[in-house]
């Protein structure tokens, strides 16, 4: 996705339908400041909990400052620093006081796709603590296209997204890639300002898991659709917002229960905004 030390350079003044070359290069050190929502939602089946619903609702402000800039346009790092944090939950409330404070740097190549973040480790942060610095470095990651696109539907690329979905997590608290499809939906101009409009959408594969319940360990298989949007300006390289949402269910196939029953349903809604 994209983010404000970029400018976007769009070669001269194209018509609707005229295809866009979209590239970026350093814009001296600017400073901005966003915030993260992530809304986490899951229904489960009577034999996963006594409790069929779970409701998460993390709230993050953030700065984002320029680190380094290969002046050549290889390659960048920018750091990610929390200001708050604050979460509200239908269960156990997490002390959040040790994020306050937390810098995570991400690294970006010539395209603007991350490639990694550090350091590596957060002594006395959570796992899930660890989730949201890693969602903070992947919505700076624009991953725009090596070739020039149209504005609509038809005329796509393929990026690699750290999507945030709970339910993939892994143990290491970073969030999963995934291959999703995204298009340059419009070019919206107005006196001051020229903001690219850019929709994904995607797909988890099929998973074959096994799931712990009261009935012991059930055989079971995970799927799940990712779609989103982001906004960037042209003009200013500034990202303005991003919003994410999937949906996986978890269904299982066991006589104990019978045949194609849900387990589990997880939604998760990621939004971010310029300040």
């Amino acid at each position: 996705m994209g983010h404000r030390y970029w400018l976007l350079l769009v070669a001269g003044i194209p018509a609707c339908n005229s295809k866009v070359a979209l590239r970026y290069h350093p814009r001296g050190s600017p400073i901005h400041h966003y915030v993260l929502t992530m809304h986490y939602g899951s229904e489960d089946a009577a034999v996963l909990s006594t409790g069929p619903r779970h409701d998460r609702v993390w709230t993050i402000y953030y700065t984002q400052f320029e680190r380094f800039t290969d002046p050549t346009g290889n390659g960048s790092e920018v750091g990610l620093k929390v200001d708050s944090a604050a979460l509200q939950s239908s269960e156990d409330a997490l002390d959040l006081s040790t994020m306050k404070g937390r810098t995570i740097t991400a690294f970006f190549d010539g395209r603007g796709q991350l490639q990694r973040t550090e350091p590596a480790d957060f002594p006395g942060l959570t796992g899930d603590m660890i989730r949201r610095l890693q969602a903070m470095a992947a919505a700076a990651a624009p991953s725009f296209p090596d070739h020039p696109v149209a504005p609509g539907a038809g005329d796509a690329w393929t990026m690699t997204a750290r999507i945030p979905v709970e339910e993939l997590e892994s143990d290491e608290g970073d969030f999963p890639e995934l291959q999703v499809r995204a298009t340059l939906d419009a070019l919206r101009e107005s006196a001051n300002d020229r903001v690219a409009e850019v929709g994904i959408n995607g797909q988890f594969a099929p998973r074959e898991i096994r799931v712990t319940t009261s009935l012991g360990p059930l055989p079971a298989s995970s799927s799940g659709t990712i779609i989103g949007r982001y906004s960037f300006s042209l003009p200013r390289g500034l990202m303005i917002s991003e919003e994410w949402s999937g949906a996986l269910t978890v269904v299982t196939n066991a006589p104990l229960v019978g045949r194609d029953t849900l387990l589990s349903r997880i939604v998760t809604q990621t939004t971010i905004r310029l300040q």
